[in-house]
This record gives structure tokens, sequence and C-alpha cells, in this order.
């Protein structure tokens, strides 16, 4: 049965595609890691939960589409694997064309593109459209074990998910351990304990520090739904208190402007940025974005 509790590891990301699924999913994702296997059980799990028909949580993993999605045969997902060859523009040409026919079986397609980085600059720019403004129907799951050697502008079209090895993920109860003062730093305006907060995550792990990355931007999701005063279930539940002094502290639009800071962050982390250029983000640059 496909369904996330078949994916091992990774439960904040877990949740947050699981509440983002409940609500509304973005139409253009790029998940990326090392493991291409893994990407792919991923994707396919998401794209049946795009496609799922149950009214409770989804991938139900036991309707028609999940059982179709769990086949390979659902008539609305198309799955572009080409392995390591490069993929051209005559493919993003073809998958416009495709997006242009309404679903056969239900009200949404998915596209799913493994091995994203092999798509060549023209292929990339031929999707951009496509990836900003897709048919009400039309969602792309893009999967990439390379995603900085993407054009900006596609990765900035998408929303960004990590997949951190599970070997290397601390959970949630060790991310929120660590995010807790660091929020609270921040809706207090005290850069000088946002330092401190910061300096504690030098010595995590690289992938496990973009998995912490990955529940800041979810604390700041939370914070901005509150801030507007949308019901939404909470992303990171370890933090409803800080999220919730941080939606008083800050407007949402900052807070906004903080969340596509951190995918800039998560960018350079995957290239292996200094820790010392970690701390400055998470610090000057944080403060500055929210309050200056």
């Amino acid at each position: 049965m496909i369904s996330f509790d078949t994916l091992p590891g990774n439960a904040a990301l877990k949740s947050a595609l699981k509440n983002a699924l409940a609500d509304r999913f973005p139409q253009a994702v790029l998940l990326s890691g090392d493991d291409s296997a893994a990407l792919a059980a991923w994707s396919d799990v998401l794209a049946a939960g795009i496609l799922c028909e149950s009214a409770g949580p989804r991938p139900c993993g036991t309707c028609l589409s999940c059982r179709k999605v769990s086949e390979g045969v659902h008539p609305d997902m198309t799955v572009i694997d080409e392995g390591e060859n490069e993929l051209k523009v005559d493919l993003a040409r073809r998958l416009k064309a495709e997006d242009a026919i309404i679903p056969n079986d239900g009200a949404r397609r998915v596209t799913i593109i493994r091995h994203a980085q092999n798509l060549n600059p023209m292929a990339q720019n031929a999707l951009l459209k496509e990836l900003e403004e897709p048919p009400a129907y039309a969602f792309f799951v893009l999967t990439a074990e390379q995603p900085d050697t993407l054009l900006q502008t596609v990765r900035s079209r998408c929303t960004k998910f990590s997949l951190i090895p599970q070997e290397e993920t601390g959970g949630d109860g060790e991310a929120a351990a660590l995010l807790a003062p660091y929020l609270e730093a921040l809706a207090a305006r005290r850069e000088d304990r946002m330092m401190l907060a910061a300096l504690a995550l030098e010595k995590t792990p690289r992938r496990a520090l973009l998995g912490v990355i990955g529940k800041l931007q979810g604390a700041l999701r939370d914070a901005i739904f509150v801030g507007k005063g949308l019901p939404q279930p909470p992303v990171a539940a370890e933090l409803r208190a800080q999220t919730q002094a941080l939606a008083g502290a800050v407007s949402a639009a900052r807070l906004l402007a903080l969340y596509d800071f951190l995918s800039v962050l998560t960018d350079r982390v995957s290239r292996n940025a200094a820790a010392a250029a970690v701390t400055n983000a998470l610090t000057s640059d944080a403060y500055r974005i929210c309050f200056l």
C-alpha cells in the first residue's frame, strides 16, 4: 500500500507534506537528496497524495487512484525518468502540450521529472512559465540529486523540500530544541541571543543542518498563518508557543521574506557554506529582514 508510513525517517518532512496535502499543495515542488531510489519513492507517494480521492489523510493507499499510482498505471500521472541522459527542450515542449489536456480520471494531473538536474538550460527555460503559472489541475514534482545545478529561475519557482539520510537526522525533538531559543530570541528582537542560538548550530552536520533549516521554514510558515488568522494545522507543532510569539512580533510580509531567504541559505549549505557564514545569515541577515 502506498503511503508515507512506508518511507523511513524524515518525520518533520512527512508532517509538512501531509499538512500541505490536506490543505493547498504547491503546484511545483523540488525534492532533493542524495539517494535517487529514495527520491523516486517519495515522489510516488507525493503523486498518490495529490491524486488521492480520499476525504481523509492523503494518500490513503486504498482508493482506486492510489492503487493505480502504486501499479504505475494512473493515466493522470506522467513519470520522466531518463537516468543520466540529458533532458532536452523537446521534452519540455511535450510536457507543456500534455498539460493542455484536461485530466482523465479526476481533477488533477501530476508530472514527475526525476534527475531534474539533467534538464539542459533550454529545457529549463522552456518549463519556466509552466512551473510559474500551470493550469489549475497541473502539478509538477521535480527530484534532483544536485539541485544547485538547476537554474535559479527554476528553483525559485518551486517549493523546495530536502530528504535527509536517516542516520543523519536528529529527529523532530532535537531540531525543535535547537530552534526554540533562536525563535524566542527573534521574537524578542534580541540579536545577541540570536547569535548564541545560531552558534549552537555550527557543530550540526551539514545534512542534519538542512533538516533544521527546513524545520525553521515550517515554523515560519506556521507563524505566517497565525499572523493572518488562518486556522491551518501546524507544521512545527513542537514550536507552537514560539511561532505564536513570532507572529505577534513580526509582520507576515517580513516572515515571508525570511522564509524565502532561508531557501537561499539552504542552497549555500548544500554547497558547503562555512559554519560562520550560516551563523551570520541566521543572525544579522535575519534580524535585518525582520526589523530594519
